[in-house]
Parts: structure tokens; C-alpha cells; sequence
């Protein structure tokens, strides 16, 4: 088995592929099928999106659950069968997202869930266009997309390395165990250590170098972070206003509280998603 990140980064290495330039007959991912399948998957003009999706988990020597599909119906009903079916609200990275444009109870098209925002995912798909004009479930190109949930029928997990808790934390602005034990790994501290002061401090250290003087002052009326293992305002607030300039979407900013409210955790949590264990340091993709 692999981790997400490992399928995720294969996914993100297709990005730009284009059955229209591909000069060989059908698709790179339906030739490979072709070759356990049947030659019909290698020939031009079948749909490859679910292919795509096999492909990749392939490659990280892995396969979706119940094993190879190229019909997404067909993956949803093996995915049910082995319980590997999660509520779409819960949707992490890595997971098989499936769409029924149509609202007619059949799934039309699947993809890799990249991120979950709550009321909409990031994603990378197969066979999409690279917007809203165009056939989204036979655009012929591999591309990142948002897509609202409405048009989610089901959410596929595949059988990752590790628990999800182990990979990634859920984004629910709340700290608990995860939260906290996440945040020591990211900042190389020892789980005997208390939050405060040797915690606080680490986040303190990270901050006072990440985050600029004029920023530091418009939201916290100070020109300097005391590294003082405290968690009072001063700390709050600087990582608020280093979330808000971490180049993040607009409509993913946090209000400067100065308190670890709930989308002020929610941020951190994002943050630390995308942090190395014992990097000492936050990092976003926007």
C-alpha cells in the first residue's frame, strides 16, 4: 500500500495530459487497462476518467477497491460491497469522488478528491475540461477542479497506509487529540513537553520569522513576538494574519479575534495538513 500523498502527487504529475495530443490510439491510461482488460479500453473515444483513477493508484502499487474499474457504477458498487463507502461531508484527500451530473442515480464520472473546503472539493480528474464549458465527464484532459457537492453521489475510500487520522486531520475546527498531537509532530515536540511554554514557543519561533513586521503590527499593535511560550492574543493574532497573507483564497481568511476560534483552528488545521512532520514550520497550498 501507499499514502495519499504518494497517489496524490502521481495524480498531480498527469496534470495537462490531453487524449487530443496523445499520439497513439486511445489514451495512456486506457492502453494500460487494455493490457489486463481486453484491447477494446485502448481504442480511441472510450471514456477514461474511472481508468484514469485505476492508473494512478496502479502506479503506487495499489488499486481501487475491489480492484480495477472503468465503468464508475461498477466502483461504487465494489466500494459498497467492501464498506469502503464514506459520507460525502467527510471527504478527505485521496478519496475517489464520483458525480452524477444529471440527477438521474447513476454516476457519470469520478475523480481524486484534493482538498475538501466543506461546501465544495478540490480536485484532480480524467477526462474533464478545464472549466465550466466544455463535456465534464469526457473533456479529454486531465485537469484540477473545484466541484460543490451537490452533484456528489458517492465518495470512495481507497485502503491507504495508515489511518486517516494518521494522514490527515479532520478539518473541523476543533482541538483535540489529533489537533495537538499533529501540531507536536510538524514542531518537532516531545509529547511529555507542555503546551506551555515549550509548544506555544515553537509556534512563536516559526511565526516571529514568518510573518512580516507590518503585518505583525496592523493585527496585533506590536512590531515584535514575544517567544515566550504564552498563548495569549499576541500569538493568536500573528498566526491569524499569517494565514490571511499565506497567499490562501480570499474567501479562506480568518478574522484577526485573537482567539482560537473555531475557524481559527479550522486554518491551523489546513496549515499543519500541509506541514512536514518535524519541518519546525506551516505550510499552505493555495
Amino acid at each position: 500500500m501507499a499514502t495519499v500523498e504518494q497517489a496524490l502527487n502521481v495524480a498531480r504529475g498527469e496534470l495537462g495530459y490531453s487524449r487530443w495530443t496523445d499520439p497513439q490510439a486511445g489514451t495512456k491510461y486506457g492502453r494500460d487497462y487494455a493490457t489486463r482488460h481486453g484491447a477494446y479500453f485502448g481504442t480511441s473515444g472510450v471514456p477514461y476518467c474511472a481508468m484514469f483513477v485505476t492508473w494512478v493508484l496502479r502506479q503506487v502499487g495499489m488499486t481501487p477497491p475491489g480492484g480495477d474499474f472503468a465503468y464508475v457504477p461498477s466502483g461504487i458498487t465494489a466500494a459498497r460491497n467492501l464498506g469502503r463507502l464514506v459520507a460525502k461531508a467527510n471527504a478527505q484527500a485521496g478519496d475517489l469522488v464520483c458525480f452524477d451530473w444529471d440527477g438521474d442515480g447513476v454516476a457519470d464520472h469520478v475523480g481524486f478528491v484534493e482538498r475538501n473546503y466543506g461546501s465544495y472539493y478540490q480536485t484532480i480528474e480524467g477526462n474533464t475540461s478545464s472549466g465550466a464549458s466544455g463535456s465534464q465527464s469526457n473533456g479529454g484532459g486531465v485537469y484540477r477542479r473545484t466541484r460543490n457537492l451537490g452533484s456528489v453521489i458517492a465518495v470512495i475510500r481507497p485502503e491507504y497506509t495508515g489511518s486517516a487520522s494518521s494522514w490527515e486531520l479532520e478539518e473541523d475546527g476543533i482541538w483535540g487529540a489529533h489537533t495537538a498531537k499533529r501540531f507536536r509532530q510538524v514542531f518537532a515536540v516531545p509529547t511529555s513537553a507542555p503546551w506551555e511554554p515549550t509548544a506555544v514557543r515553537a509556534l512563536q519561533y516559526f511565526l516571529s520569522w514568518a510573518l512580516d513586521a507590518y503585518r505583525l503590527k496592523a493585527a496585533t499593535g506590536v512590531d515584535r513576538i514575544p517567544v515566550d511560550g504564552f498563548d495569549g492574543p499576541i500569538t493568536i493574532g500573528a498566526f491569524q494574519a499569517w494565514w490571511n497573507a499565506s497567499g490562501i483564497p480570499a474567501g479562506h481568511r480568518v478574522p484577526v479575534t485573537k482567539t482560537w476560534d473555531a475557524e481559527t483552528v479550522k486554518a491551523m488545521q489546513i496549515a499543519l495538513n500541509h506541514s512536514w512532520a518535524g519541518s519546525k514550520a506551516l505550510g499552505v497550498k493555495p
